[in-house]
Parts: structure tokens; sequence; C-alpha cells
């Protein structure tokens, strides 16, 4: 699975595509291998091994925590109204639009229909970051929009997956319920925020006595997983935990010593966190069933929700006022769902919300989205 993946992964980005693309092929691949005329369950293989159920749960962790370490909370505090009128329209177009695709589509049932909006809000910011810094542009004036909003993005994400996965797991829905929810989750984003940077930077004082990488290493697992845990205690999803325990370090510079040349967190925890993400992309992929392409309905749900996903953040972009932006530009930058996109999707089908051929449409929806992103968004550099 991992020599696969990276493979694939090497492959789709030498081809100018995230590697995460790749690493999801390598796991169609994998799950589709009857096909081919090869006798290999691989999708039941994983559903019964305790080790990819384990390996997978640790790598949602690790990636909201990442998703939070990338997202800057200075940024998030100083941004300007461009960033944040972006950021909300971007959340709630695509909610409202998605919304009506899938009544259109007969996709129907309540929850469902709202975790389809919802996959359809997310935004990677790390795939467009990648893609503007290598073009030089990460500091014009419209890549700092993008870059602000996706940050107010993810956090919007996070607060409507709080709710979303209460519900699920509650089985209730109504408006007090809901009122309480929502309550709950900013509560312990600002309460964990609070605390968290009154104490940390006395942790990280006590951390930084010693100079071994393992100790770092040591202290962001514990550090994610421990707020994973208090927002399961608290009632809410444990990624909430993580994703909030990453924002807490998201500045701090941990300086390990000169002959390890790792200087952050983040680089520390890459090596075991980027072998269970791949892991965790390949799951996603072997769980998507090519025969559902035979299907017209789902190949229309497909071509929809793309559309959808395209066009909902592409118009978000034009809500940026003044001089100086390419608010196409803009827009295209938020089109890729990215990893966070899946979060959402495996999220709902691991705990029953999507059926097969609804989870399979909607991996593929985010695939597209974050190959077309990319691909849109590069000839209109020029113009930032």
């Amino acid at each position: 699975m991992i020599t696969l993946a990276d493979g694939c992964g090497l492959l789709f980005e030498h081809l100018g595509m995230p590697s995460l693309v790749g690493e999801i092929t390598a796991g169609i691949l994998l799950g589709n291998l009857a096909l081919l005329g090869i006798d290999f369950n691989f999708p039941a293989l994983l559903r019964e091994s305790q080790f990819m159920t384990y390996s997978s749960e640790l790598a949602l962790v690790l990636l909201l925590f990442l998703v939070g370490l990338e997202s800057d909370m200075r940024d998030l505090l100083s941004v300007g109204r461009n960033a944040t009128a972006v950021a909300f329209a971007g959340v709630l177009l695509p909610v409202l639009l998605g919304l009506g695709a899938c009544v259109m589509l007969g996709i129907d049932g309540g929850i469902q229909e709202w975790f389809v909006g919802a996959t359809l809000a997310a935004t990677s910011v790390g795939i467009t970051a990648k893609l503007l810094a290598s073009h030089g542009v990460i500091k014009s004036p419209s890549a700092e929009v993008i870059l602000g909003a996706a940050v107010i993005d993810d956090v919007l994400g996070i607060l409507l997956l709080a709710v979303l996965a209460s519900i699920v797991v509650s089985g209730e829905f109504a408006y007090v319920e809901l009122f309480l929810i929502i309550a709950k989750a900013l509560l312990f984003f600002a309460g964990a925020l609070f605390v968290g940077q009154r104490l940390m930077p006395e942790i990280v004082h006590m951390v930084a006595l010693t100079k071994h990488a393992s100790i770092w290493t040591g202290f962001a697992f514990c550090l994610a997983l421990g707020f994973a845990q208090l927002a399961a205690f608290a009632g809410l999803a444990p990624l909430i935990g993580a994703f909030v325990a990453g924002l807490l370090l998201d500045d701090v510079d941990f300086r390990v010593g000169d002959t390890l040349q790792k200087h952050t967190l983040e680089e520390l925890i890459r090596p075991i966190s980027d072998i269970l993400i791949s892991i965790f992309f390949v799951g996603i992929g072997a769980l998507v069933q090519l025969e559902v392409l035979l299907n017209p309905d789902i190949l229309l749900t497909i071509v929809v929700l793309t559309t959808v996903a395209v066009v909902s953040k592409g118009a978000a972009g034009y809500l940026v006022k003044g001089e100086g932006f390419d608010r196409l530009g803009i827009g295209l930058g938020m089109i890729p769902r990215g990893e966070v996109g899946l979060v959402f999707a495996s999220f709902a089908f691991a705990h029953g919300v999507f059926q097969p051929q609804n989870y399979s449409a909607l991996v593929l929806v985010v695939l597209a989205s974050t190959v077309l992103g990319p691909a849109l968004l590069r000839p209109r550099l020029a113009r930032f």
C-alpha cells in the first residue's frame, strides 16, 4: 500500500497534480482489482483489519492536527474584510447549492444532503499555497486573500463538522439541540485557545530544555491526542480537538539542534504522519467502486456536484472589493477540496450516512476539484 501510494503520488506530482490524488488513485486501483480479473477483495480486508481501523483513526487526528498547524492564527485574526467575505461566501454558496443539487438529483434523506454540502464547502489551504509559493506570488494581494479566506474556511468547516458529527452520533435533530451543539463547539474553540495561549509558552519552554527530537515528536502526538480526547469528553468529534491543538502551535519555532536540521514540529512528525495519512488516503480510494461509473445517474451526480464545486467557490472571489485583485483567480484558488473534503466524506461513510454509490461519487468529485483547481488557477497567476 505505502509503496504504491508513494509511487503514484510521485507520478502525479511530476504531472503537476497534488500527491494526494495519486495516493487515492492507488487505493482505487487496489480496491477495484476484480475489474482486472484478480480475485482479491482488498476493501473487505481493510474493513476486517483492526490495524487499518486504528491507523485510519490516528491518521485523521494527525491530519487535522497538521491542518491546524498550517492555519495561521495571526492571519486569522488580522485578515481583512475581503478574506472574510470570500470565506463566508465560500462556505454558504457550496452548502446551499449542494443542498439544491441533492434535491434535484434525488439525494435526500436529511443529514446526507447536509454532508454533501459540507464536503463541497471545504477548502484545502495546503494545495493552493504550494502552487502560489512555487510561482513566487504567495505575498501578492490576491494570494493573501486566498490564504486568509482558506484559514477562516477551515475553521467554519470544522465547526460545521462538529455540528453534523454530533447530530449523527446523537441521532437527533432539533433546533434547541442544534443551538447547544454550536454553542458547545464555539466554547470549546474559545476555551481551548484561551487556555492554550496562556499555558503553551510555558509548556514549550519546559520541553525546549531538551534537544532530543523524539521529545518534540512525542509532545506533538500527546498534544494532538490529548485535545482530541478533550473534544470527545465535551461531546464533540475528536477531530475538532486535534485541529485546535494544531492551531495553538501554528507559529512556534521548535529548534532541536543544528545536527538534525529540523526546525519545526510539523517537520518532525511528518515522517510518521506521511505514512499513516498515505494509508488513510489509500483506504479512502479503496472503498470507491468504479462500477458506479456505469450508472448514468451516478455519472450525472458527479458532473453536477463537480460543477457546483467549481462554480460556488469561483463565484466567492467576486465579493472582493478594491483595486489590484484578480477576483476570478481568488475564486479559482478556493476550489481544491483536498484532504479536508475527504475527511467529511470518510466520516459520513464510516457512520453510515453515505451509501457506497454516493460515497464513491463524492470522493471522485473531491478528486476532480483537487485537480481542476490548480489547473484553472495556474494560467491566472500572471495577473497576481
